[in-house]
């Protein structure tokens, strides 16, 4: 187990779709044309419409995806190579770049569809949480450039914490619970 996990809440009622969480992480790694290590869902009721409720209140409810930086993570689990891990110290879990064959066993292995080939590059990348953004004391970009103040991050792991009493009191959930993974990143 790390020594500390790193991860994050996304309030699914303040995210309105803007897209800078995107957009903003695909500059700052700048990866490849069509390659984003993130993405947004939009969810409703009606599977035509994507929204719910009925006129005059309706609503979207809006979804940010990520790496889920999980406990037991399936892509460290089935990488051949052992390029895809996960460090002791923050729980983050990234892929070298050096020791990747690009030969998409991680991709595969996700189920939250995290890691992505960088077809150029033969290798497969992926959400590191700005791991250098926090090294320098700094909060990931997706969380410091949201708008709408959507997103919560800090070490989960310590009960203490504004994010794991955020988690508790919001009654957070986590996507796909029965793959056994242990994701860190909760929505409410």
């Amino acid at each position: 187990m790390a020594e500390k996990q790193y991860g994050m809440l996304i309030d699914t009622t303040r995210c309105v779709g803007c897209q800078t969480c995107v957009v903003g992480c695909k500059i700052l790694h700048e990866c490849p044309d069509g390659t984003y290590l993130g993405y947004l869902e939009t969810i409703g009721s009606d599977e035509n419409y994507l929204v719910s409720g009925t006129y005059p209140n309706v609503s979207i409810t809006f979804r940010p995806h990520m790496c889920n930086h999980c406990e037991n993570p399936l892509c460290v689990a089935n990488c051949p190579t052992g390029a895809m891990h996960k460090r002791d110290e923050d729980g983050i879990v990234e892929s070298d770049s050096e020791i990747c064959i690009g030969c998409g066993t991680c991709v595969q292995a996700c189920p939250y569809g995290a890691p992505v080939l960088d077809e150029n590059a033969k290798r497969a990348i992926k959400c590191d949480l700005c791991r250098p953004r926090i090294e320098r004391g700094e909060e990931p970009l997706c969380v410091c450039s949201c708008p709408a103040e959507a997103r919560m991050y800090g070490d989960i792991s310590d009960s203490t914490t504004d994010i794991a009493k955020a988690i508790a009191g919001k009654n957070a959930k986590v996507l796909l619970p029965e793959e056994g993974t242990e994701p860190s990143v909760y929505y409410c």
